[in-house]
């Protein structure tokens, strides 16, 4: 009881300050998206990085939640991506995909209930920068108020993303795209043996790569480089499904979980515009303040069920088996660890086979 009249009173408090109103509803983004089938083999394939975050954390409880709310963010804009039918294969990667011909980094600068700010970084495989933008909207109250199955409140953002990559995507010529394909694989193969590699690639003093020449299809080295990339897309499709059921099984807590945030830090101060005699009437009402209490109960086991999601990500996962080669891998640890492991085995691998080619 002690507990209830402690959450009765901090209501009481909150109604009583000013505050800035409640936001409008945002206007709705139209996803652009390409002629065809979504299905279509476009050419191009891009890896979404998890987003980092540039936010300054208050309190334990919102930082437990960080990792799953990253998580939730960087596949709710693959999503979006995948649905603007413009690109080949769309996955999200721990670190950095050399294996794709763009790449986009995500920060998180400001996510609350009530608004999303988010700045995007996305780039080719030589190296030129598409565009570097921040995506920010303020989100209505309306937007909680719907349906479980409704768009997620954040989509908007994510769709002007998809949208400006959509755009960026559509100046290109067949020539660039070309270029951009045959970039990816060389500087693939010179990730795992810059020796070899270095002949086909320049980098000049900005940054961006340029291909010099291309080896033959017929060569060896090339096609093992292959061989191990279609083994490389192998393990990122297998993390993406790891992000996809995780992903799932967000959707409903997280969404929720928001909303009585959002009563909570926007509805209570809102209540503050009226005129405090008002206020204390409100805050007089046991039975509103019995519900207020009831749905902050609700709010704790979302947030509870949601910190043990983001726990579980840091937690030790199954062992992933890898085939590579002839060769099965084990790779342990969380998905970050398991990655930074196969990218290390690849190179271990390829320098062993460039060394068995090499004997007589």
């Amino acid at each position: 009881m002690n507990r209830l009249w402690l959450i009765l009173l901090l209501v009481g408090c909150a109604v009583t300050e000013q505050s800035e109103p409640v936001p409008s509803p945002a206007v709705k983004a139209n996803l652009l998206r390409a002629e065809g089938s979504p299905n279509d083999d476009r050419g191009l394939n891009l890896s979404v990085l998890l987003f980092k975050s540039d936010m300054s954390i208050q309190g334990p409880d919102r930082a437990k939640l960080l990792p799953a709310e990253i998580r939730y963010l960087t596949y709710l804009l693959r999503q979006q991506v995948v649905a603007s039918g413009f690109w080949g294969a769309v996955r999200v990667t721990p670190t950095e995909d050399v294996t794709a011909e763009v790449t986009c980094a995500g920060r998180l600068i400001d996510v609350r209930p009530a608004h999303l700010t988010v700045g995007i970084k996305c780039q080719d495989a030589l190296g030129q920068v598409w565009f570097e933008e921040t995506f920010s909207e303020e989100i209505a109250a309306e937007a909680y108020l719907q349906s479980e199955s409704a768009d997620d409140p954040y989509l908007n953002v994510m769709t002007q993303i998809a949208n400006r990559l959509a755009e960026a995507r559509a100046a290109l010529s067949d020539q660039d795209e070309r270029r951009l394909v045959e970039a990816a694989v060389l500087r693939y193969g010179y990730g795992l043996s810059q020796k070899s590699f270095q002949q086909y690639l320049a980098l000049n003093q900005e940054g961006i790569w340029r291909v010099t020449r291309l080896p033959s299809v017929t060569d060896p080295m090339f096609q093992r480089v292959m061989r191990i990339r279609e083994s490389e897309y192998q393990l990122i499709d297998a993390l993406d499904e790891q992000f996809s059921v995780v992903f799932e099984a967000m959707v409903v807590p997280y969404r929720l979980w928001r909303q009585y945030q959002y009563e909570f830090e926007v509805y209570n101060q809102a209540l503050g515009e009226k005129s405090s005699e008002r206020s204390r009437q409100v805050a007089a009402d046991y039975q509103a303040l019995l519900s207020t209490y009831r749905r902050y109960q609700d709010y704790r086991r979302n947030e509870d069920e949601l910190a043990e999601m983001s726990e579980s990500f840091m937690r030790s996962l199954t062992p992933t088996l890898a085939r590579v080669e002839g060769q099965v891998l084990e790779l342990t640890g969380n998905l970050d660890q398991q990655y930074e492991l196969w990218r290390s085995y690849l190179r271990q691998i390829y320098q062993t086979s460039q060394v068995s080619a090499s004997e007589p």
